[in-house]
């Protein structure tokens, strides 16, 4: 029997494919976050703004138009200019008021693929 000194090489790192599916996923979620981050500091701005109201002293007493204008000027300041008045709604009981923000963020991603953010928020205002 013939005794075969052949040493196999072991394969070390990635070959070409391996780092250009790597690359791919890379790109698939730098792109998913470029553009998805836009809506979540929208989210975020728009949760501030509605937080600022219970600052706004004697919020309770305004009327439902003067609170809506209270907002439309807050999203005018932080640039928020995908929400319309028939996003909200205000809603008073006695002394509470409550104001309730609900829509749907449909972005773009790519082909006729489209990322959908339902959106619900409220904020409760007690008489200060």
């Amino acid at each position: 029997m013939l005794k075969q000194s052949f040493k196999y090489k072991q394969q070390k790192g990635f070959t070409f494919v391996g780092w250009i599916v790597v690359l791919a996923i890379f790109l698939f979620f730098a792109y998913l976050g470029m553009v998805v981050t836009p809506a979540v500091i929208g989210d975020h701005t728009t949760d501030r703004i509605l937080e600022s109201l219970k600052q706004e002293p004697g919020i309770t007493q305004k009327s439902k138009r003067e609170i809506w204008k209270l907002i439309e000027n807050r999203m005018i300041v932080n640039q928020v200019r995908n929400l319309t008045q028939d996003d909200f709604e205000i809603v008073k009981e006695g002394d509470i008021l409550t104001v309730y923000l609900e829509y749907d963020d449909k972005i773009h991603f790519m082909g006729n693929v489209y990322i959908l953010i339902e959106r619900n928020k409220s904020v409760e205002l007690v008489r200060n």
